[in-house]
C-alpha cells in the first residue's frame, strides 16, 4: 500500500508539472511567438490521459469510491493520445531545426494523415466493432511502436546537431532535450500506468525518471545564455 501511495502521489505531482509547464509554454508563446511552444503545449496535455484516470480512480478509492471502465475504454484511454504526443514532437523538431524546408514539412503532413486515419480507425474499434479488448490492444501497440521509432528519427537528427554545434547554448539545449526525451521516453514504455505491486519498485524508479526527464526538456526549451543552468553548465565544462 505504501508503495502505490507513493507511486500515485508521484502521478499526481507528474499531473501538475505537465500542467504548469503547458501553462509556462503557452504564456511564452503569447510573448515570444515562437510557433514550437505551442507543439510544447500539445505535449505537456497528452500526458494527462491514462495519467489523470489512474491516479483520480486510486483517490477516490481511498474514500470508498469506485470509478472503473470496460477493457476496451481503458485501452483508449491508454493509447488515445499518444498520436497528440508524438506528432507535437515532430512539430517541435519541424519549427526548431526545419522551419523553410518542404520536405520536413511535407512530412509532417502525411504523419499528420496516417494519424488522423489511425485515430479515427482507433475509435471505431474501441467503441463501435466488435474486436475484442485484446486484439485492440495489440493493434494499438503496434501502431504505436511504430510512432515511437518514427519518433526517434527526429531525435537521432537533433542529438547530431546539437553535438556538432559550434553554439554552446544550441548544443547544451539539444543534449537536454535529447536526455529529457528519452528518459520519458523509456519511462512511458516501463510504466504503463496501471500499478503491479510485483513491479513497484521499477515503475516508482520509471516515474522519478519521468519527472527528471521532464525537467530536462523544459529547461532545454528555455535554456539561455542569461539562465542560471546554463551558467552553471558551462562553468562546469570548463574546469
Amino acid at each position: 500500500m505504501v508503495f502505490e501511495i507513493i507511486y500515485h502521489t508521484l502521478g499526481f505531482l507528474i499531473m501538475a508539472l505537465m500542467i504548469g509547464l503547458s501553462i509556462k509554454f503557452y504564456i511564452n508563446y503569447k510573448y515570444t511567438g515562437q510557433k514550437e511552444l505551442i507543439g510544447g503545449v500539445l505535449m505537456g496535455l497528452s500526458f494527462l490521459g491514462g495519467l489523470v484516470y489512474f491516479s483520480f480512480q486510486f483517490l477516490l478509492g481511498l474514500f470508498g469510491i469506485e470509478v472503473s471502465v470496460d477493457d476496451k475504454t481503458l485501452i483508449f484511454i491508454n493509447f488515445g493520445l499518444i498520436p497528440l504526443l508524438v506528432m507535437s514532437w515532430l512539430y517541435v523538431f519541424y519549427q526548431l531545426l526545419y522551419p523553410d524546408s518542404k520536405k520536413v514539412l511535407a512530412f509532417l503532413i502525411i504523419m499528420l494523415i496516417i494519424s488522423i486515419i489511425w485515430e479515427i480507425s482507433f475509435i471505431y474499434m474501441v467503441f463501435f466493432s466488435t474486436l475484442t479488448a485484446e486484439v485492440i490492444g495489440d493493434i494499438a501497440f503496434i501502431f504505436d511502436a511504430f510512432s515511437m521509432l518514427v519518433s526517434l528519427i527526429p531525435l537521432a537528427i537533433l542529438a547530431i546537431k546539437s553535438i556538432r554545434s559550434k553554439d554552446k547554448v544550441l548544443k547544451y539545449r539539444g543534449i537536454m532535450l535529447i536526455i529529457g526525451f528519452l528518459l520519458a521516453g523509456v519511462s512511458l514504455v516501463v510504466d504503463e500506468g496501471i500499478f503491479d505491486p510485483n513491479n513497484a519498485i521499477i515503475e516508482i524508479i520509471a516515474r522519478i525518471a519521468l519527472i527528471f526527464g521532464l525537467f530536462l526538456a523544459l529547461y532545454g526549451f528555455f535554456l539561455t545564455e542569461e539562465s542560471k543552468l546554463y551558467k552553471f553548465i558551462s562553468g562546469i565544462s570548463s574546469e
